[in-house]
């Protein structure tokens, strides 16, 4: 959760964390009231990536530029995020988008459902596949 997003024109999102067998933190929460459900679900339950200048993406990515003016973009958007007005307004809308009772409630089931997630089967087998060596090549 952002409040400018700038990407790269060769940049993707996605949500990893479904495919590894555990929930994505608060996309859940989050990702439907921004992108809409069906995107949401596309990307968290079937692990679709978006492409930054795919049509998709403005819903996500407020800017999209080439890799090389990603530097400049950064500075322009942290210039006009300085407004004295930005840090109340911020707040407000953020409170009017989530009230803090129901980002409580997500949390609390949030917290048991990865819980649960975690010792699972699929996700151990997962995980124990970044915990072996990788094989050596002979020179």
């Amino acid at each position: 959760m952002f409040d400018h997003v700038i990407a790269g024109a060769d940049a993707y999102v996605s949500l990893p964390a479904a495919k590894e067998g555990i929930i994505p933190g608060v996309s859940n929460l989050r990702l439907g009231r921004v992108a809409g459900a069906r995107l949401a679900r596309q990307v968290v339950l079937g692990g679709r990536r978006i492409r930054a200048t795919e049509p998709d993406a403005r819903l996500l990515i407020d800017e999209v530029v080439e890799p090389d003016e990603i530097d400049a973009a950064v500075n322009r958007a942290a210039d006009a995020l300085r407004a004295p007005a930005v840090v109340p307004n911020r707040r407000m809308l953020h409170l009017a988008e989530e009230p803090l009772d129901a980002f409580r409630a997500y949390i609390a089931e949030f917290a048991l459902q990865q819980a649960l997630r975690l010792n699972a089967e699929d996700v151990s087998d997962k995980a124990a596949r970044f915990s072996r060596p990788a094989p050596v090549t002979p020179p």
